[in-house]
């Protein structure tokens, strides 16, 4: 008995490390400029080979999809190399977009939602709070990619990475937070303050899907004469704010505007457009994709210049991203996992694992929240929870070897 409380205590640690060494603690920049980065790389490859021999087995759910995806990946690193001469010594590039392979790992240990909850959630605070650090410190980029933060849509506009736990922490405290729980409090809170971030950020899309599905939840109980006026003070709030003289409102205004104005010569269709039709340099790579490009490599190289002088950006474009390094195999997966998450029935304190799913197909066309590095173990901890609640429907049509 203690030794298998030691080993799921120790396997309870390894998940807990894994999200914040994935995420290069969320991308701060002494970690990057540091040794630690390889520690990170290290920790994740470990836990890519520790789950590669559980990827094998056939069953139903979600464990086709993660398989392709996977593969997909794993391909898409030799695909560079035939396709754009990018040295197989860049591999380690791929890691973190291999970290769909842990998936298989968790079933195999079985380890439970409720502990992945509160690992998620604890991480989904500390996003907040280091984002908040970083809005009042805005001078300085600590974390992230860039080199300095620009105004943007009327404020300093700072994307903050990591999003895939802040926003699976934000559904979590949402289906909690109506339920009879000593920590209520800490529920209500983490909404009030996740609204406020999302905001910070001046993403309309994000608003827009988070205020949905909040209203969504919160309303699903009450008579309609309650839901109809609670709408209609949302949408009288809502229009206040946007019609209002403040900076965020002016920029999400005016960037809506600016969308509407260019039209078909929109940059994100530009960029899908050549992606699609233009990018891959031959058959095999339309079909299976080119891999993801190291900056180092002349492959690299193209995708910045790209970037500069175009703006046709990878992450900007979704699920063309997604076709244009790893093929169509995920896009059929992600297919897959839609249909059949969606339609799911689930527990009501599992509801949140919808949400999210909702949230990746309603931007997965305008952001790579589907195959980002912020959000790939979210992602994995979401279909694996959806795979134990499926499991636990159907135990008559388990693994078959």
């Amino acid at each position: 008995m203690i030794v298998t409380e030691n080993k799921q205590r120790l396997q309870g640690m390894m998940i807990f490390l894994l999200v914040i060494l994935s995420l290069n603690f969320f991308f701060a920049k002494f970690v990057s400029t540091s040794m630690l980065k390889n520690v990170c790389y290290a920790y994740m490859l470990g836990a890519i080979i520790m789950s590669v021999p559980r990827s094998f087995k056939i069953s139903n759910g979600f464990v086709l999809p993660v398989q392709m995806i996977s593969i997909s990946v794993l391909l898409s690193i030799f695909l560079a190399q035939i396709s754009w001469k990018q040295d197989l010594t860049y591999f380690s590039s791929s890691i973190p977009y291999l970290l769909w392979i842990v998936f298989f790992y968790l079933l195999h240990i079985r380890f439970p939602i409720a502990k992945l909850e509160k690992i998620v959630f604890f991480y989904g605070w500390v996003y907040i709070v280091l984002f908040m650090y970083q809005y009042t410190h805005s001078h300085v980029v600590y974390f992230g990619f860039r080199d300095e933060f620009a105004e943007d849509r009327g404020v300093i506009r700072i994307l903050f990475p990591g999003a895939g736990v802040f926003l699976l922490a934000y559904y979590i405290a949402l289906n909690k937070v109506l339920e009879k729980h000593k920590y209520r409090w800490a529920f209500a809170l983490f909404i009030f303050c996740g609204i406020i971030v999302t905001v910070l950020q001046v993403t309309k899309q994000s608003i827009a899907i988070l205020i949905l599905i909040t209203l969504f939840h919160l309303l699903r109980t009450i008579s309609v004469g309650k839901k109809v006026f609670v709408m209609i003070l949302a949408s009288s709030i809502i229009y206040g704010t946007l019609n209002s003289n403040n900076p965020i409102s002016r920029g999400i205004v005016e960037s809506q505007r600016d969308n509407i104005q260019q039209g078909n010569q929109n940059i994100r269709i530009l960029a899908s457009e050549y992606f699609v039709n233009d990018f891959s340099p031959n058959l095999l790579s339309r079909i299976f994709g080119n891999g993801y490009p190291n900056l180092k490599s002349n492959y690299g190289k193209f995708i910045t210049i790209l970037e500069e002088n175009y703006g046709y950006f990878l992450t900007d474009v979704g699920v063309v991203g997604m076709y244009a390094m790893f093929g169509i195999l995920p896009i059929i997966a992600y297919i897959i996992i839609f249909f059949k998450g969606l339609k799911m029935r689930v527990p009501p304190e599992y509801q949140y694992l919808k949400y999210y799913l909702f949230n990746l197909l309603a931007t997965c066309l305008t952001s790579d929240s589907i195959f980002s590095i912020s959000f790939i173990l979210t992602n994995v901890f979401v279909l694996y929870s959806l795979q134990v609640l499926y499991e636990e429907k159907q135990p008559t049509t388990l693994i078959k070897v």
